[in-house]
């Protein structure tokens, strides 16, 4: 408990004196520009800078205004993500959402200081050019509300990504028809992108809308894993007893159930293939439950292969 109060000092006294900071640099910046303006500036333009002077004041609110409210944020939801990553993420996407609202308002109220005519024709532009340029972030930003209000994912949560979007080259070897998609933890979510780490240890950073577009498996919410392994065997070994013997051998506890179904192989007319079917724990590793399930099938067949 003392820790965290220590901890909470600390913050607010780097944040207060990060304001302070900022606003001595803010000051220092419009001293400096009315400095230009009086003494460096030839008298011809100064009567048209100084008619722009509430402009040039009011950048340096926002500006100092954003500086502010993002570095702010950034720290309290780093600290509360400590404790907590959902809700942490969570503060630092409203605050994000607030700060772009905040930042559209104070150009508005900027650009009505022009005049009418002027303050039209800039919101004409903007309305345009947000219109052409800007959908893909608009509809990031909307999923990303939706991602975060639903509750569709969280951090920590493991997941695969399947979406048509993004291909993948699969691998030569069978593996029972899984999901052509991407699997890892996800890390962050912010107001555009969903930040996963593979389970190789790659970072992707994937735009929410593509997100919320995409199917979604959850790893660590599954009731139970059903694992497949297949191993050829020589047809003079009796699948039954090898049934038996690797069912004795697998008595781990994250396994509920084990069944051996035989399939032909084309490889040989002296083999078959042994088909284990493993029931494991939802919280079970599969590709650790796979390796072990291989490991003693190998071990078993060459066991009864020497018997013979």
């Amino acid at each position: 408990m003392g820790s965290n109060v220590v901890s909470v000092g600390r913050l607010v006294v780097r944040l207060l004196l990060e304001w302070i900071l900022l606003a001595i640099i803010g000051v220092l910046i419009y001293v400096l520009y009315i400095n230009i303006v009086f003494y460096i500036i030839p008298i011809s333009w100064k009567s048209v800078l100084l008619t722009y002077d509430s402009v040039v004041r009011s950048i340096i609110i926002v500006t100092i205004g954003v500086v502010l409210v993002w570095d702010t944020g950034r720290r309290i939801s780093d600290y509360i993500s400590k404790y907590d990553s959902v809700k942490g993420t969570v503060l630092k996407f409203v605050l994000d959402t607030i700060l772009i609202v905040a930042i559209l308002i104070a150009l508005a109220v900027t650009f009505e200081r022009f005049g009418l005519s002027v303050a039209a024709f800039s919101g004409t532009a903007v309305g345009i050019i947000v219109g052409l340029a800007a959908q893909q972030t608009l509809s990031n930003v909307i999923a990303g509300i939706v991602i975060i209000m639903t509750g569709r994912y969280k951090p920590g949560d493991r997941v695969t990504i399947v979406n048509w979007r993004y291909g993948i080259i699969r691998v030569m070897y069978p593996h029972e028809g899984l999901p052509n998609g991407f699997t890892g933890i996800i890390r962050n979510i912010t107001l555009m992108f969903t930040e996963v780490v593979s389970d190789a240890g790659w970072e992707y950073t994937i735009p929410n809308y593509v997100m919320l577009d995409a199917l979604i498996i959850h790893r660590n919410l599954a009731p139970f894993k059903r694992i497949r392994a297949r191993i050829d065997m020589p047809s003079s070994i009796d699948p039954w007893i090898f049934e038996e013997r690797i069912k004795e051998s697998l008595k781990d506890g994250r396994i509920k159930s084990i069944k051996i179904k035989v399939g032909e192989t084309w490889q040989s007319t002296n083999l078959y293939q042994a088909i284990i079917e493993v029931l494991a724990d939802g919280k079970a590793d599969g590709e650790e439950i796979k390796d072990l399930v291989l490991r003693e099938a190998v071990r078993i067949r060459n066991e009864l292969s020497k018997q013979q």
